[in-house]
């Protein structure tokens, strides 16, 4: 093995004339607050392969945090605003997560309604009696 190489086998001048040939596209570099968020317990899966986008990922950030109303006014602005399909793309998908579920709507009317229907139900055959007899005092015993 010459001097020149590493202990690799490769010659450290051709890695460089490699790199300087074929450099990677800039991507902008995420900040310490989307590090420290992707690091929780809280991050979202579904976030992981967004592509970089310092909006979007302040908009993950906020998701993670549970500050929903920063991604309700955020994201739709920010998918018209972009030219980058993908981007448009995890922006529409985290504007989608933060709404309800629709069986669950289904489910809360369902049970206004039920709670509505028994209230009624009540008060017209059992409950506020109007020729009810008033309840009688109890009686005090004062020992001695």
């Amino acid at each position: 093995m010459s001097e020149e190489q590493d202990d690799d086998g490769v010659d450290p001048g051709s890695a460089r004339e490699a790199e300087v040939a074929s450099p990677e596209p800039s991507r902008p570099p995420r900040s310490r607050e989307y590090d420290v968020a992707r690091a929780s317990n809280g991050f979202p899966r579904f976030a992981k392969d967004f592509p970089r986008d310092p909006e979007l990922d302040r908009l993950v950030v906020a998701y993670a945090r549970g500050d929903y109303r920063t991604v309700r006014d955020g994201a739709p602005a920010l998918a018209k605003k972009t030219e980058d399909d993908a981007v448009k793309r995890a922006a529409e998908l985290l504007r989608a997560r933060i709404e309800p579920d629709p069986a669950a709507r289904v489910l809360f009317a369902l049970a206004a309604a039920l709670l509505a229907f028994l209230a009624i139900w009540w008060i017209t055959h059992d409950g506020l009696e109007k020729d009810a007899p008033p309840a009688p005092k109890p009686k005090v015993e004062f020992v001695k």
